[in-house]
């Protein structure tokens, strides 16, 4: 076997600051995409929640046996 391509790493140095970039670059690329994703929508999590749980229809409940002059009033 011939090492007539070597190896990219030839220290210990070489090998921890590539360990470390192998972890830290997607990372910080992830949390990038987090904030841009995140970036154009709303602050405050009550607004968020009654945009996603909103009703879709509204039921009007009404004694059946009432008079109608009494249920139109």
């Amino acid at each position: 076997m011939s090492n007539e391509h070597g190896n990219l790493i030839k220290s210990p140095k070489q090998l921890i600051i590539m360990v470390f970039a192998s972890f830290f670059v997607p990372l910080s690329i992830i949390l990038l995409l987090m904030v841009f994703v995140n970036s154009g929508k709303s602050s405050d999590p009550a607004a968020v929640a009654d945009q996603l749980i909103k009703p879709v229809a509204q039921l009007n409940f009404q004694d059946a046996s009432a008079p109608a002059s009494a249920a139109a009033k």
